[in-house]
């Protein structure tokens, strides 16, 4: 009986779902799926019952998860003294975002894995659906999004960084380098986030308010995607300002007289992150310009 195995078992007891655990544990579902059947296969006991809603417990897996848990309590309460003892920090830190709200991420997490080596850092990237159904579940410690609206039930929320929208256009359009008005756009094919996304929502409440709604000519969130497009003269799009000073597609910009702004958050669980998390939303949430 492998600690592995008892950790795998318990994160399936808990959420009473093998892919809501996969996700937790962040390894695949056949991967866990298989450490839990060796353990079935050493004890010769079926400890999981799969139904149409999910996982139950048997008797003798509601017997073993009580072992387990006092187990892996009893094996983090060690990892932590010897922590205070090497001072030094170890764990996971789990982290989710959308391409579109974090393209400074990556070297944040390189900066703060030079600080902490010894704390490994999962990333998970999804639709901003998916990122925030992720927090709720506590299956990852912390999460950057943009929000638009009321915050999330079931997570905490710290403002991260407010910017304008600006235009990007090709670099020999007619509005490189201008300031216009949302009313100047009217009629221009339009490079759009994605449905659900709050960079879109921000937009087309924007342009609406300015009495046309955009035809979207293309529907793509990723940053570098976008410049692409916008180069190759398929549109124009409104992107955070950040999007046009990272290296990629040479593009143009134009300024609006009144630019909406983009707000991104740290989201994080109702219950707080793991202790290695913490680490990480206090890194996150110092650096600010994310």
């Amino acid at each position: 009986m492998e600690l592995r195995q008892l950790e795998y078992f318990a994160a399936v007891a808990r959420h009473r779902h093998f892919t809501r655990a996969a996700e937790e544990l962040y390894v695949t579902q056949p991967a866990l799926s298989q450490q839990v059947r060796r353990l079935e296969a050493e004890l010769g006991l079926a400890l999981l019952r799969r139904t149409s809603r999910g996982v139950e417990l048997t008797a003798a897996g509601e017997d073993l998860l009580a072992h387990a848990q006092a187990v892996l309590a009893e094996v983090a309460r060690a990892r932590a003294q010897m922590d205070r003892h090497a001072g030094v920090s170890r764990g996971v830190a789990r982290v989710a975002a959308t391409a579109a709200d974090a393209p400074r991420l990556p070297d944040a997490l390189a900066d703060f894995h030079a600080g902490h080596p010894r704390i490994q850092i999962a990333l998970r990237q999804g639709s901003a659906a998916e990122v925030v159904a992720l927090v709720q579940r506590g299956s990852v410690d912390v999460a950057v999004l943009a929000l638009a609206g009321e915050p999330p039930s079931g997570v905490e929320t710290t403002p991260l960084t407010d910017e304008p929208l600006r235009v990007a256009v090709p670099a020999d359009d007619e509005l490189a380098g201008a300031t216009v008005t949302l009313e100047d756009l009217r009629g221009r094919p339009f490079i759009l986030a994605e449905p659900g996304t709050a960079l879109r929502e921000t937009v087309m409440a924007a342009t609406q308010a300015a009495g046309f709604s955009p035809l979207p000519l293309v529907e793509v969130g990723d940053p570098g995607t976008v410049r692409h497009l916008v180069r190759a003269g398929l549109g124009i799009s409104l992107v955070p300002a950040s999007w046009l000073e990272r290296p990629g597609p040479v593009v143009a910009a134009a300024d609006l007289d009144r630019p909406p702004r983009h707000r991104l958050s740290l989201l994080t669980p109702a219950a707080g992150p793991s202790p290695a998390g913490r680490l990480l939303y206090e890194r996150l949430k110092a650096l600010r310009g994310l």
